[in-house]
C-alpha cells in the first residue's frame, strides 16, 4: 500500500457544538494530521465584517464567515512554508471560498467533504464546477451522489464515508430506569416538529409514556400545554449525555438528512431509535437498531411507540443492536478508512 502523503485539515468550530461532537473530531483520530481550525463567527463589526460580507457574496459556499476566511488565511500561510499532500476540507459546503484557486495540482491534492442534505446543495454551492479539481468529494450519505455527478465530477472521485461518534464518551448508561417509557428528541435543525407535535398530542394519555425534547428555545411554545413533554434547552455537555443516558429511544423526526451527531450519540448510549425513512438515515441505521417509519406519517410513528414502549424485549435487542451498530462508525474506524482514501491519492 502506498505511504500515506501529509494531510491538512481545515474546519470552523462552531463554539455552539458541544464538545465531543461534530466532524472536526476526526483530526484528532488522524495522529499525523496538521489541523487548522478558527472560530465560526463573523467580526463584530467595522470594515472586517463588511470585508466579510463582500466575501460571502462570491465565495464559493454561500455560508462562508469571516471566520472562514481567517482559516483560508491561516492554511495559505502554511502552504507559502512549504506544506505539500492532502489540504482536507471537512466542511467544504461551509468554510470553503477561495483557497481551492490557490492550490497546485502538482503539490496537492484537495479533499471536498460535504454535509448538506442534497436539496440544499444547489442553493449553497456557488461554484459546483469548481469541485471537478478535487482529487475526492466526501460524502455524508449516497443520496448526495447524483449533485456531484450532475456538476460534472468523475464518479470514481467521490466517495461515502459514514460521519464518526466518539464511543467512548457517548456510552451506555450501567443500568437503565424501566419504571417509564422515554422519548427523547433531540436537535433543532431540519427537524419536523410540527409533526413531533402531532405525535406527543396523540400519546399525552398514554400511561409511563412521556417525551423529553432537547431543541431550541424558539420551539417550545409548540408544546406549551403537553403534560406530557418536558422541554430542555441550552445543555452543556454532561447534561445533554444524561438526557441520552435516562431515555429509552431516540424519536428522531426530520425534514431531510445526510449525517446526523444526535443520531450517531444516540446508538453509542445503546438507545433504540424511532426515525422516519428519510435522506441518508437508512444508511446508518438498520433493523438491528432501529425502526423506520414512512415519512410524515404520524400514524406509524405513534404505533411504533407504542409497540416499542410495551416490549422491553424489544428495547434491549434494539439497544444492543445500537451500540454495536454504533461501533461499526467509532472514530477510529472512519479515521482508519480515510487514510486509506488518502493514501489512494499518493
Amino acid at each position: 500500500m502506498s505511504a500515506t502523503p501529509p494531510h491538512l485539515l481545515l474546519s470552523t468550530i462552531d463554539a455552539q457544538l458541544a464538545r465531543h461532537s461534530g466532524y472536526h473530531l476526526l483530526a484528532g483520530y488522524l495522529p499525523q494530521a496538521e489541523s487548522v481550525t478558527a472560530p465560526r463567527l463573523d467580526p463584530p463589526g467595522g470594515w472586517p465584517r463588511l470585508a466579510a460580507g463582500a466575501a460571502r457574496r462570491v465565495a464559493f459556499t454561500r455560508w462562508y464567515l469571516g471566520g472562514c476566511a481567517k482559516l483560508e488565511w491561516l492554511a495559505w500561510r502554511r502552504l507559502r512554508r512549504g506544506f505539500e499532500g492532502i489540504v482536507h476540507f471537512l466542511w467544504a459546503d461551509r468554510d470553503l471560498g477561495f483557497l481551492d484557486l490557490l492550490l497546485n495540482d502538482r503539490r496537492h491534492r484537495l479533499v471536498a467533504t460535504v454535509h448538506n442534505c442534497a436539496d440544499q446543495l444547489p442553493s449553497v454551492i456557488r461554484h459546483p464546477r469548481r469541485l471537478r479539481r478535487a482529487a475526492a468529494i466526501i460524502l455524508m450519505s449516497e443520496t448526495q451522489r447524483a449533485y456531484f455527478r450532475a456538476a460534472g465530477v468523475a464518479d470514481a472521485r467521490i466517495h461515502f464515508l459514514p460521519h464518526g461518534v466518539d464511543t467512548d464518551y457517548f456510552s451506555p448508561p450501567p443500568a437503565r430506569d424501566t419504571s417509564e417509557f422515554v422519548a427523547l428528541s433531540v436537535g433543532g435543525y431540519r427537524r419536523n416538529f410540527t409533526l413531533l407535535r402531532e405525535v406527543c398530542a396523540q400519546l399525552a394519555n398514554t400511561p409511563r409514556l412521556r417525551f423529553e425534547i432537547v431543541g431550541p428555545a424558539a420551539v417550545a411554545e409548540k408544546f406549551h400545554g403537553l403534560p406530557n413533554v418536558r422541554f430542555f434547552h441550552g445543555l452543556d455537555d454532561t447534561a445533554l449525555l444524561a438526557r441520552y443516558r435516562g431515555a429509552s429511544c431516540l424519536l428522531h423526526l426530520a425534514e431531510q438528512a445526510t449525517a446526523n451527531n444526535v443520531v450517531l450519540e444516540a446508538i453509542a448510549c445503546g438507545l433504540p431509535v424511532v426515525s422516519e425513512r428519510v435522506g441518508g438515515i437508512p444508511e446508518y441505521l438498520d433493523s438491528s437498531c432501529a425502526l423506520l417509519t414512512a415519512p410524515g406519517d404520524g400514524r406509524e410513528v405513534v404505533s411504533v411507540l407504542r409497540r416499542l414502549g410495551e416490549s422491553s424485549a424489544l428495547q434491549s435487542e434494539l439497544g444492543t443492536g445500537a451500540r454495536q451498530r454504533a461501533g461499526e462508525l467509532a472514530w477510529p474506524k472512519i479515521a482508519a478508512r480515510t487514510l486509506e482514501l488518502y493514501q489512494s491519492l499518493a
